[in-house]
C-alpha cells in the first residue's frame, strides 16, 4: 500500500506503518484496561493512583482514535483533498487532539503533585477540592476547549502525515484560518514541549534537592538509594512499596520512556516540517522523515501500554524477584 503523504514528501509504503500503529494502539488500550483493573482493585484509591487513572483514560482514548485512523485508511477507496476531509477523519482528529492534550496535562500534573508533596512534607496540595477542580479543568476542560475551537473553525482533518502518523490531525491546507503550523502548535506541540520542559525541570529539582540533602547530612550516597520516585509516593493510608530502589528505577522509566522516547519522534518530524515551510524535502531529509514516521506511529500510540508495563507490571515483577 503506497500513499502520498503531503506536498513536502514523496510517497511511502504505508502498509507496515498501519500494522505498527494498529498493534501499538491495541496494546495501549489493553494496557490502559490493566491499569483500570488495578485501580479498581486498590482498596485505598490513592490520589497518586487516581492521577494515573486519569492519565490512562486519556491514553486509552488517544490510542483508540489512532486505531480508528488505521481502520479508516484501510477502508477508504479515494483520497480527499487536504482541504476537504470526511466526517470520520474530522471526528477522529477531534478525539485524538483532545486526548493527546489531556495526556500532556495529566503527565505534568502527576509530576507537579509529587513536587508539592515533597516540598510540603507530605501534604498533597492537588488533593484539596479547589485544586482538584482546577486540575480537572486543566486536564479535561482545557483540551476539549482547544479541540472544540479547532473543530468550529474547520481546521481538523486530513494532514497526510505531515507531522503525524496514519491518523488525521490538522488539515495541511493553506486556506484554514491562520496557518496549519499555528494550529499544530496550539493543538498539540506547544503543550507537548511545555510538558517536556516542565516534567524535566521538576525531576531535576527533586534530584538536586535530594543531592543537597544527602550532602548536608554527609551521606553522599547514590541518588537511587533509599528514596522513592515522584510518582511512586503514596499519601498516608496507602500501601507503600518496601523496596524504594525499585521505585526509583521505575520512576526513571516513566520519565524517560513514557514522555520522551514515545513522543519525541513526532516532535522532531514537526520541526522538520516547520523548517521546510511547505517546500519539498531533500532526499536525505525525506529518508530520515520516513524512519521517524515508523517510530512515531508506534510511540504516539503506545503510552497506555508503556504506563502499564512501567508502573504496574515491571514493579510487580521486580518486587517478586527480590
Amino acid at each position: 500500500m503506497e500513499w502520498l503523504q503531503n506536498s513536502t514528501t514523496q510517497s511511502v509504503e504505508f502498509g507496515p506503518i498501519l500494522a505498527l500503529t494498529g498493534t501499538s494502539s491495541a496494546l495501549s488500550v489493553l494496557g490502559s484496561v490493566g491499569i483500570f483493573v488495578s485501580f479498581y482493585k486498590d482498596p485505598e484509591k490513592c490520589f497518586t493512583f487516581r492521577l494515573l487513572f486519569y492519565l490512562s483514560c486519556a491514553d486509552a482514548v488517544n490510542a483508540f482514535g489512532n486505531f480508528i485512523g488505521v481502520i479508516r485508511n484501510l477502508a477508504i477507496t479515494e483520497h480527499y483533498s487536504p482541504c476537504d476531509s470526511d466526517d470520520v477523519c474530522i471526528g477522529q482528529s477531534f478525539m485524538t487532539t483532545s486526548a493527546s492534550l489531556a495526556s500532556f496535562w495529566w503527565t505534568f500534573l502527576a509530576a507537579l503533585n509529587h513536587f508539592l508533596y515533597k516540598r510540603s512534607s507530605g501534604s498533597f496540595h492537588l488533593e484539596t477540592r479547589r485544586n482538584q477542580i482546577i486540575s480537572h479543568f486543566a486536564g479535561w476542560g482545557f483540551p476539549l476547549l482547544i479541540a472544540t475551537i479547532a473543530l468550529s473553525l474547520g481546521v481538523l482533518g486530513e494532514d497526510y502525515s505531515a507531522s503525524s502518523g496514519p491518523w488525521c490531525w490538522i488539515k495541511d491546507c493553506d486556506t484554514i484560518p491562520l496557518s496549519p503550523i499555528f494550529w499544530m502548535f496550539l493543538a498539540g506541540k506547544f503543550w507537548e514541549i511545555l510538558a517536556y520542559i516542565g516534567t524535566f525541570a521538576i525531576y531535576m529539582l527533586l534530584k538536586a534537592e535530594r543531592w543537597n540533602s544527602l550532602r548536608m547530612n554527609n551521606r553522599l550516597l547514590p541518588l537511587s538509594s533509599g528514596r522513592q520516585s515522584y510518582e511512586a509516593i503514596p499519601p498516608p493510608g496507602c500501601s507503600r512499596n518496601e523496596n524504594s530502589s525499585i521505585d526509583d528505577r521505575f520512576g526513571l522509566l516513566w520519565i524517560f520512556l513514557y514522555l520522551y522516547v514515545t513522543r519525541v519522534w513526532g516532535t522532531i518530524r514537526f520541526f522538520i516540517f516547520v523548517g521546510h515551510n511547505g517546500s519539498p524535502y531533500l532526499p536525505t531529509v525525506n529518508k530520515v522523515d520516513k524512519v521517524l514516521l515508523y517510530f512515531q506511529s508506534v510511540g504516539d500510540s503506545a503510552q497506555g501500554f508503556v504506563n502499564f508495563a512501567g508502573l504496574i507490571l515491571l514493579p510487580y515483577i521486580l518486587r517478586k524477584s527480590n
